[in-house]
């Protein structure tokens, strides 16, 4: 439960300080809208991305992992496409918005260890 919560506490940092700062084409609106979009980040990395992993482990490997990754960046611009407030405007910038956030979530795993 406290990993959970660690994620979502960074996850909400990132999106709302980072994100916008670094990337162009990524914007949000308020505060409330940051939390929604820290906690549906927070249950796709513990519940829906392991069950997408497994069923995506084959293209997976025949490619190196690269498929992995257009995974996390599929997912990330799910996210921008559901929630009215968190806008992304292109493929590149949900690229770059994904490399963000896998990076702060993989620091996040090593401070909660």
């Amino acid at each position: 439960m406290r990993k959970f919560l660690l994620h979502i506490i960074g996850s909400g940092l990132i999106v709302y300080f980072l994100l916008p700062e670094l990337v162009n084409g990524i914007s949000i609106d308020t505060v409330r809208t940051t939390i929604i979009v820290a906690l549906l980040f927070a249950v796709i990395n513990f519940a829906v991305k392991p069950i997408v992993s497994v069923i995506t482990l084959p293209l997976n490997l025949i490619t190196l992992g690269i498929f992995g990754f257009i995974v996390n960046v599929l997912l990330f611009w799910f996210v921008a496409d559901i929630i009215d407030g968190f806008v992304v405007l292109t493929f590149m910038d949900a690229v770059y918005g994904s490399i963000i956030l896998t990076v702060g979530n993989w620091i996040l795993d090593k401070v909660a260890r």
